[in-house]
């Protein structure tokens, strides 16, 4: 019999990460475009962290962890990157202060 590797309070706090950093990243993607529009710096810092969390909740979730997941998280995750240029874009466009 394999002896496991992680005990639960290791996969508990696996499952934490993966949580905060979905929604660090839907959080940062919704407010990046407006605080763009008072300092651009922080509005990009902003899109970039989004990015990157969307990236590591996709990558080390449950899709990231197979073999052909892999590809399909990495493919996710440029579409993710994608999807926030696309809504920084149109907020920006269509909405001036």
């Amino acid at each position: 019999m394999a002896k496991e590797k992680y005990d639960a309070y290791d996969k508990k706090v696996g499952r934490t990460v993966l949580v905060v950093a979905k929604w660090v990243a839907i959080v940062a993607a919704v407010i990046g475009p407006f605080v763009m529009m008072f300092n651009h710096n922080w509005g990009l810092e902003l899109g970039t962290l989004s990015v990157l969390c969307g990236g590591v909740a996709l990558c080390f979730g449950p899709t990231g962890r197979t073999a052909k997941g892999q590809w399909l998280a990495l493919l996710y995750t440029l579409g993710v990157g994608i999807a926030v240029l696309v809504y920084f874009v149109l907020v920006l466009k269509f909405i001036h202060f």
